[in-house]
């Protein structure tokens, strides 16, 4: 399911699980089928990036949020393909 990369030390197999369940956790269902979780270890710290980069969306309905636009139902779903992006300045 998820290849990880471990770069600049060594972590223990309980530690990249926690940070497999955080990615799992945070990102949900919109992971894409082939990641890679790169674990950059720096001192005290672990860097984590993916590969490759996914830009998580969340999906605002009238009174709820998803994460997957295809958990919306089909008028949601009319609604969000109608909505018009503003420009960002």
């Amino acid at each position: 399911m998820f290849q990880v990369t471990v770069k600049g030390g060594t972590l223990p197999q309980e530690e990249i699980n926690a940070y497999i369940f955080y990615t799992k956790k945070k990102y949900g269902t919109v992971l894409p089928e082939q990641l890679e979780i790169i674990l950059e270890v720096d001192g005290d710290y672990v860097n984590i990036s993916y590969n490759p980069p996914f830009r998580f969306q969340a999906y605002r309905g009238t009174d709820y949020l998803v994460n997957d636009a295809a958990k919306l139902n089909a008028s949601k779903y009319d609604e969000l393909c109608d909505k018009v992006a503003n420009p960002v300045d």
